[in-house]
């Protein structure tokens, strides 16, 4: 399977064939998208099958080189952010969401308290 770069995706996207899942202003629970691939064309279909590296953004802050260096085991790193602030929800290098941190089994997960429209979320895919 090919790689899709943005001017094909935005092509697609031009194309109209993407339910629009934009904020009608209500602040009802967000409703699940259902998508039919069989109704789309093949190169759009291409988009729902690639896999995309998902990141949840903790927190960030700039330190001197200096005492990076200086970093071992047992160190710790103070951040501004709150312990129970949001986490961003990252795909591609771009904001899609939000969410709060929770415990899966003994995994960590993200339950999503905000997402952006589904035209957003496809093009945060593109290089």
């Amino acid at each position: 399977m090919s790689i899709l770069e943005q001017d094909e995706i935005d092509s697609l996207m031009e194309s109209g064939q993407i339910p629009d899942d934009t904020d009608s202003g209500s602040d009802a629970a967000p409703q699940e998208i259902q998508i039919d691939l069989s109704k789309l064309s093949p190169e759009l279909r291409k988009l729902f099958h690639l896999q995309v590296p998902i990141i949840v953004h903790l927190a960030e802050r700039t330190m001197p080189m200096g005492e990076v260096l200086e970093l071992g085991a047992g160190s710790i790193i103070e951040f501004s952010r709150s312990s129970d602030a949001e986490l961003d929800l990252v795909v591609g290098n771009r904001h899609i969401g939000k969410g709060q941190a929770v415990k899966v089994g003994e995994n960590f997960g993200l339950r999503i308290t905000e997402i952006g429209p589904l035209e957003a979320r496809i093009r945060a895919m593109g290089t």
